[in-house]
């Protein structure tokens, strides 16, 4: 990933995976971290007062940038300049000669009220080196990388609390201001009581965006309708979706219908799509839902939705931690419910996603050991590296040699195995088999994809890859099949942009692929929350599922501005129509850039760390005033 994506570019189960991360590099900075309560602005935890869901093993807001081997991060309420903590940096097994052990971390700050202005930074620094170095640096970041930086002067030695004072201005626009904590060598450091001022005035807290004028919000409110409700009902209980006209008039004819999440770990996303699925298979005439997981492991849903096949608690399991929920649980069993109810009209349980190779290339093994058997030995020695590498480790990680061999063996996989594909369905004497000749053909891509997010270690990739599997889907079924299709708000974004920066994954998202693929049958729907929990991993290394606090939108953003419009009209859920925003005069208010919630797989201190252009990425919007965490299976 190159360092001018640092402020637009992130991870999700979607970037659960370490063998696309690379934690030494500074993008890392926006996806690890944890939430609690706080303002409705950026909050400045520069005084280490505040504990992060790690608690005393990281600061909120602080993301470590260098991971120094046998370096300690700890809070110290012991040794300290003032307050409850000072943050210490410890290593006692390397050489105290600076010549290793570099170690850092760092605090991003919205460059809304930074930019073009005087910047102070002050701090104090406490050594216990006889060798190594200690240094604090505040830079700004823009779309070439860095723009300008200050650092103070190393320290060295053991010495009592020392002040440190630097100063920036810079008029060149920058998408990123970092203030970066760097040690080298073994010894232990401690800071404490960092201040930042713009401009000569002390900044608890920063503004990330231009508020909304009254005039906007009454467009905002004009265009928002009431969802009377974000629970799903019973099979057999006759719903009312009169709530949902505007959803349904925004979707139009689409035959793609995507429904995002600011979150992966929000209940009442998970209920309220639910709902509106319950509405697009009985009112729409949906029939297969597409969720952000592991294609062929997948189909053990499938199997159970539509025939019956071991349990729901059962199937469940191969999903990611994230869907294991029992609110997924019961959309399982509510749609084995539909299923035996309509038999005539199944919905079918798919997956699309690509993360884990290891069962695609196990039952293209098996296939060819049937429909061409003098492949097999060769096939499997092609397969058998990566293979191996993933018994061996979830994600495997290997030098860049290695890497490469995985990908060109795949390649050659998918060459062999492409180029059969017309003599294998001329032999096939049913459609099951037809079916299982597209399934070994679709096994052999995966892996591929697999292999080339292996090799490159480059995110967005895995969006093209997710895209091009929805399109196998829909090519499998008839012509007019409508599909739902569930995952990230940053996967599904249109990301219509002209300015990629502006765009989720810098213009890359799967649903950039599919609006290009399928045109105007393509339809993409945001769910965005104003404050509440949602639950996730405690980070990328560390993947206990917990329950914590969303931060609270911060002024700027659509969930802020949306928040008050609930409460007028009395509602917890609401949806925004975002298709007139482009009929409208004078659209440049709805058109900027503003602050849009971003959290994965693991949990994030600051959720709104990236700008978007909403309506460039949503047709619509459907809004949670205040939400709850998921309630975890496992």
């Amino acid at each position: 990933m190159a360092f001018n994506d640092i402020s637009q570019q992130h991870f999700t189960p979607d970037s659960m995976t370490p063998i696309y991360m690379k934690f030494t590099q500074f993008p890392l900075l926006l996806c690890i971290a944890l939430s609690i309560q706080l303002p409705a602005q950026q909050p400045l935890n520069l005084d280490f007062e505040k504990k992060s869901v790690e608690g005393l093993a990281r600061p909120w807001g602080w993301s470590p940038f260098q991971f120094a081997t046998n370096t300690s991060t700890t809070l110290d309420s012991v040794t300290k300049h003032s307050g409850k903590f000072s943050l210490r940096f410890a290593n006692q097994s390397i050489a105290d000669d600076g010549s290793s052990g570099d170690h850092s971390i760092g605090y991003w700050l919205s460059p809304h009220e930074l930019s073009g202005n005087k910047i102070s930074l002050s701090g104090w620094i406490k050594t216990d080196k006889t060798g190594g170095s200690v240094h604090i640096s505040l830079g700004a970041y823009g779309d070439t990388g860095l723009i300008k930086e200050v650092k103070s002067l190393e320290i060295k030695g053991i010495g009592d609390w020392k002040e440190i004072n630097l100063a920036i201005q810079e008029a060149a626009p920058a998408h990123s201001w970092y203030i970066i904590l760097s040690t080298n060598g073994s010894g232990s450091v401690w800071f404490d009581d960092l201040h930042i001022s713009v401009n000569g005035l002390e900044k608890r807290s920063l503004e990330v965006a231009l508020d909304f004028s009254e005039k906007q919000r009454r467009w905002l409110k004009k265009n928002s309708s009431v969802v009377a409700s974000f629970k799903p009902v019973k099979v057999d209980i006759k719903a009312d979706y009169s709530d949902l006209k505007a959803f349904q008039q925004a979707v139009g004819d689409a035959k793609i219908i995507a429904l995002g999440e600011a979150t992966h770990g929000t209940s009442e996303f998970f209920q309220l799509k639910h709902r509106l699925l319950q509405f697009a298979i009985q009112e729409l005439g949906v029939r297969v839902f597409a969720v952000e997981a592991n294609q062929l492991e997948v189909e053990k849903i499938n199997h159970y939705v539509c025939e019956g096949v071991g349990t729901a608690e059962q199937v469940i399991r191969v999903m990611f931690a994230v869907w294991n929920t029992a609110e997924m649980l019961e959309l399982i069993e509510w749609m084995r419910a539909y299923n035996i109810a309509n038999p005539a009209q199944k919905v079918e349980f798919v997956g699309f996603d690509l993360q884990d190779p290891s069962l695609p290339m196990d039952s293209l093994s098996s296939f060819v050991s049937t429909w061409e058997p003098t492949w097999k030995p060769f096939l499997d020695s092609l397969q058998h590296n990566y293979r191996e590498a993933w018994r061996k480790q979830y994600y495997p990680q290997a030098a860049d040699s290695i890497r490469q061999g995985w990908k060109a063996n795949a390649d050659r996989i998918w060459t062999l195995v492409s180029s059969k594909k017309s003599n294998w369905l001329s032999k096939a004497n049913s459609a099951a088999e037809k079916q299982r000749v597209e399934w070994a053909i679709q096994n052999a891509r995966v892996v591929c994809q697999a292999a080339d997010i292996a090799f490159s270690q480059i995110v967005s990739g895995r969006d093209t890859f997710m895209a091009e599997n929805i399109r196998w889907i829909q090519s499998m079924r008839k012509p007019d099949t409508r599909i739902i299709v569930w995952a990230h708000d940053s996967h599904i974004a249109r990301s219509d942009h002209p300015d990629d920066r502006f765009n989720y994954h810098q213009g890359n998202s799967m649903g950039k692929y599919l609006s290009k693929i399928f045109g105007k049958d393509y339809r993409a729907f945001g769910l965005f929350t104003y404050q509440g929990q949602y639950s996730a991993t405690i980070s990328f290394t560390n993947h206990k599922m917990v329950a914590v606090d969303a931060q609270t939108g911060p002024r700027g953003s659509f969930d802020e501005a949306l928040h008050p419009i609930a409460k007028q009209f009395g509602a917890n859920q609401l949806f925004l129509n975002l298709r007139p925003a482009f009929r409208e005069k004078n659209n440049e208010w709805l058109l900027q850039p503003r602050p849009v919630r971003f959290v994965g797989y693991a949990t994030s201190d600051y959720d709104f760390g990236a700008m978007m252009s909403v309506p460039y990425q949503f047709d619509g919007v459907f809004f949670v005033d205040k939400s709850g965490a998921s309630k975890k299976l496992r």
